[in-house]
């Protein structure tokens, strides 16, 4: 077996990306609800009611996934490196930001309810459009604190280990929220403000199951006030996740500049394929999202602890299972278009006809915008922002919205053209301007990483610390130092072996070891044992003579030389991090 084996990412990946997955068909099939039960009431006129509400809905999206995104990168790659209480005061930070920017956001949309109307483009001369836009618009913006807390809170608990409880609740969340349109709009005829309610409520329902994870001695997470001076690195990790959720702010453009341009070409019935389309692309798109979600928590960690192998593999690994699934939906909408046209309540309308063209020209563009979205994922948790950032603007907005103009002259067929062309060029384009490795960031050098896999038994442990000596040696360490890092995985890994394997002997520890350009040697040790915590052992016995412990003396001579030491279970391993 090779000694650089990785025994924990496949598995790691597959805890995570059920739940995600899950998460995002519950978000995709919520987020749908509204147009299928509207569009089954109302028709046209309500779809394109939800059509039109869609740029606030992206305003929204943009600083809730920004700050989620942004600030649970931090969080993740902190702890990583053992930074547990800088860690907990970054989320503290994020969560006010986030409570202030949302409460604002109500605030602002509910004073100029009737302006934003306007710029969404709708007045009351349209009739029964503008009516629908606005019973839905006033209850969607008066719940957008409710939205900014699910989606941030979601982002913290799958760093925290707890994607369980995030699965549930969002799985939960948007259940009800599609039971409860099922009542408040087909059963109790409430129309589009019966929609916008049941999403409020889902919200409430999601929240209140998040909640009981950052309470309990075994989460990092707490709610606090901010520290002092929280304002400047929060807004930082804004800044960090704006690489990604940027694109929510284009598509507001977007949606602004196309809804007006279809409401010329084709009317009513043109906003409604278009809305369509958009929820057809949340079926199929949040999978690809999804899937990123859960390589980040990984992609974060392993950013803190240089573990290159590690990221590699989830890459390919999320790669695989995003195309997978999403490439599935994808033929699903190409083979059998009508049934979209069924569940949207079109079938057998004047827009049956478009809607088959447009959802079969955008099945072309989603696999060019699911490989763009795991790019841009994979980009940004490694803390990258700068190549996530272009490719989110060449799709979103530098490409796009001139296309959408040249599309708009080929006339309302052809239209649709706009979105496999946007994709694919913005993919082409973005592989192009990376030729040459322009996209790399600067990383310690891969000479100054040791890693092994250590098999559960003595002999292995006694040759990786041989190795590990003499990598210590070969960056100069002084002879305190390459001592000290050779006994504390000896100590450590015989520690494990005997209290955490339990005789078992087909268990793994694997070893990352950093010698940093300041010579500060980090080492970074995962094992598949049960739950363990070598400095949790009862090291005042081992200073006894009367009652001497030969295992915990090891581990005191450690705490006591080492510069820093920290355990976290994490994702059902063990890890530690040791500075020497």
């Amino acid at each position: 077996m090779p000694r650089t084996k990785d025994n924990f990412t496949g598995r790691i990946f597959r805890s995570l990306w059920l739940p995600a997955m899950l998460s995002s068909l519950g978000w995709a099939l919520s987020d749908m609800a509204d147009a299928v039960v509207v569009g089954q009431k109302l028709g046209a006129v309500g779809l394109a009611a939800i059509g039109l509400i869609l740029p606030v809905y992206m305003i929204n999206c943009m600083f809730a996934h920004g700050l989620g995104l942004g600030g649970s990168v931090r969080y993740s790659r902190l702890l990583g490196q053992g930074k547990t209480q800088e860690a907990a005061d970054s989320f503290r930070g994020v969560f006010a930001l986030s409570l202030l920017f949302s409460v604002m956001t109500a605030v602002l949309g509910s004073v100029f309810m009737e302006p934003l109307l306007a710029l969404l483009g709708t007045r009351p001369t349209d009739g029964a459009l503008y009516a629908a836009t606005r019973d839905y618009l006033q209850i969607l913006v008066a719940a957008t604190p409710l939205f900014y807390l699910s989606n941030v809170l979601n982002y913290y608990l799958r760093n925290d280990g707890s994607q369980r409880r995030a699965g549930f609740g969002s799985v939960t969340g948007n259940v009800c929220d599609i039971l409860l349109n099922l009542l408040l709009v087909l059963v109790l005829d409430m129309g589009t403000r019966g929609a916008a309610l049941s999403t409020a409520l889902g919200q409430i329902i999601t929240v209140c199951i998040y909640l009981p994870g950052f309470f309990g001695e075994k989460h990092t997470l707490r709610f606090a006030p901010p520290q002092r001076g929280w304002c400047a690195p929060t807004l930082s990790a804004l800044r960090a996740g704006m690489a990604t959720s940027v694109q929510y702010l284009y598509q507001m453009l977007f949606f602004l500049v196309c809804n007006n341009l279809l409401l010329r070409l084709g009317g009513e019935t043109a906003v409604a394929v278009f809305d369509i389309l958009q929820n057809t692309s949340y079926l199929i798109l949040y999978l690809f999202e999804g899937t990123g979600r859960a390589m980040q928590p990984i992609l974060s960690t392993y950013q803190g602890e240089h573990n290159r192998r590690g990221k590699k593999t989830a890459l390919r690994l999320g790669f695989t299972a995003g195309l997978a699934v999403g490439g599935a939906l994808i033929a699903l909408v190409e083979l059998w278009p009508r049934g979209v046209c069924l569940l949207f309540g079109i079938a057998g309308s004047q827009a049956e006809a478009l809607a088959f063209t447009a959802l079969r020209l955008y099945g072309a563009a989603a696999l060019f915008a699911g490989i763009n979205i795991l790019l841009c994922s994979f980009y940004q948790a490694c803390e990258n922002e700068k190549p996530s950032f272009l490719l989110e603007t060449l799709r979103g907005a530098v490409l796009l919205i001139p296309l959408t103009f040249v599309c708009y002259g080929l006339g309302l067929e052809r239209f649709w053209l706009l979105f496999p062309l946007t994709e694919a060029a913005s993919l082409a384009l973005f592989l192009l301007l990376g030729i040459g490795g322009r996209y790399r960031k600067t990383e310690l050098p891969a000479e100054r990483i040791f890693q092994r896999t250590i098999l559960s038994n003595m002999t292995d442990v006694m040759d990786v610390c041989r190795e590990l000596e003499a990598f210590c040696e070969s960056w100069d360490a002084d002879a305190k130092q390459q001592m000290l890092s050779a006994m504390t995985v000896e100590e450590l890994g015989m520690a494990i072996l005997k209290h955490g394997f339990h005789g078992r002997t087909d268990g793994y520890i694997q070893l990352t070891a950093i010698m940093t350009e300041d010579g500060e040697l980090e080492l970074h040790l995962r094992d598949d044992a049960t739950t363990f915590n070598p400095f949790d052992m009862d090291t005042h016995r081992a200073s006894q003579s009367e009652a001497f412990d030969m295992d915990s003396m090891g581990v005191l001579v450690i705490k006591k030389r080492a510069k820093s030491f920290f355990y976290r279970r994490y994702q059902g391993y063990n890890t530690l991090i040791i500075k020497i």
